[in-house]
Formats: structure tokens, sequence, C-alpha cells
């Protein structure tokens, strides 16, 4: 399985990238990155989202690998699927 990542992380697990993005694909990002947490891990815990992003150890290593993946495909779908859907009333 090709990983959004391969190119883009390092063998020390560092992250890095050159790409630049738009300040509004950055937010839809962001969206998209959560939406897709809350459903592969089904927490909705901010303290969760947060500390698995950060850098905790070392600089550009993520606490949570998986970060930088749903930060890529996020950005990945904003560009070619634009702004996540408006969301209905339940």
């Amino acid at each position: 399985m090709k990983l959004a990542s391969n190119g883009k992380i390092d063998e020390n697990g560092a992250i890095f990238s050159n790409e630049l993005i738009t300040e509004k694909e950055g937010y839809e990002a962001m969206l998209y990155v959560l939406m897709e947490y809350l459903e592969n891990s089904g927490s909705n815990d901010l303290t969760d989202i947060l500390s698995g992003g950060e850098y905790f150890w070392c600089p550009n290593v993520p606490a949570d690998s998986a970060f930088w993946e749903y930060w890529l495909k996020g950005v990945e779908k904003v560009k070619k699927e634009g702004s996540p859907p408006l969301r209905s009333e339940k």
C-alpha cells in the first residue's frame, strides 16, 4: 500500500515538505483531518487529537505518525475535491 508520506518522511520519522497551500486550503485540510481522525478512532477528545499531532520527543517527528498521513490526505483531498461537504442537520 502506497502511503501519502512516501518521499515526505525520512528514515528517522522526521516529516518534511516544501509544497505550499493557501490559508483556506489549510483550513479545509484541517477539517478533513479531523473528520478522518474521528471516523478512524471514534474519539472526539481534543486531548487525543492534539497530543497525537504534536512534536513530543524530536523536532519534526509527530508523536503519532498517523497524523502526518491524515494531514497529507487532507491536503490532497482539498486539492482534488475542494471544500468538505456541508453538514446537514440531524
